[in-house]
């Protein structure tokens, strides 16, 4: 997912990611995840790699982690960057319904162009999508559970961190309103929607997110 990020990033910053628990190298945990979950797992990640204060990015469900990071452990952060996410996730009830066919065995997995924008192009699609696949479904229809249950709202008055709110113009799964939401309810925030993007914003427009992140960054030196 990050690829063009690390590529970019690197020349002047040093530059982390981290799976977390059941997605790519790490270890599962017991039980469905949650988004606190995850995210003292990612502080316990800081603290394994000594991490001094950094900017923390964080997409879709990425973000809710970063968000309950940044409230809870604000002393942590030097920045925040919520990329395509929100307070809340708009679930479409049938999503959750084809992923649970899956799991079953009763669906294949499909390629599917709704994450998307519609002037992406096709083999930057399908790039995305072999991530995708490489992590279990039943992890993935997890995920979807632990941002179904996700309230961000009384998290957002919390954050102190400087914070870039990146929306893509043409997300359906977090549209731009909700990113809105973010930038008005979180102090300080600015907010910058990237057109011809969607779910995807940093794969579909590398360039482009690449050039906000690193204008942030330079705002924190």
């Amino acid at each position: 997912m990050w690829q063009r990020q690390f590529a970019a990033a690197a020349e002047e910053h040093s530059v982390v990611a981290l799976d977390f628990p059941g997605h790519g190298r790490s270890s599962g945990v017991e039980g469905l995840p949650t988004i606190d979950a995850y995210a003292e797992s990612l502080v316990h990640f800081a603290d394994a790699v000594r991490l001094r204060p950094f900017v923390l990015v964080g997409r879709s469900m990425g973000g809710a982690v970063a968000m309950t990071v940044a409230a809870r452990h604000p002393e942590r952060l030097a920045g925040l960057v919520l990329v395509c996410t929100g307070a809340r996730f708009p679930l479409e009830p049938a999503h959750l319904t084809t992923l649970r066919d899956v799991v079953r065995g009763r669906l294949p997995q499909q390629f599917t162009t709704e994450t998307f924008s519609p002037s992406t192009p096709v083999a930057l699609m399908r790039e995305a999508w072999m991530q995708q696949v490489k992590t279990d479904p039943r992890v993935r229809y997890a995920d979807l559970l632990a941002c179904q249950a996700f309230d961000g709202d009384a998290l957002l008055p919390r954050i102190r961190t400087p914070t870039l709110v990146v929306a893509g113009a043409d997300d359906q799964a977090t549209p731009p309103a909700l990113s809105e939401e973010l930038a008005r309810g979180i102090a300080g925030a600015r907010l910058e929607i990237v057109s011809e993007a969607g779910h995807q914003a940093p794969l579909e427009q590398a360039d482009r997110f690449n050039r906000l992140v690193a204008s942030f960054a330079e705002t924190l030196r």
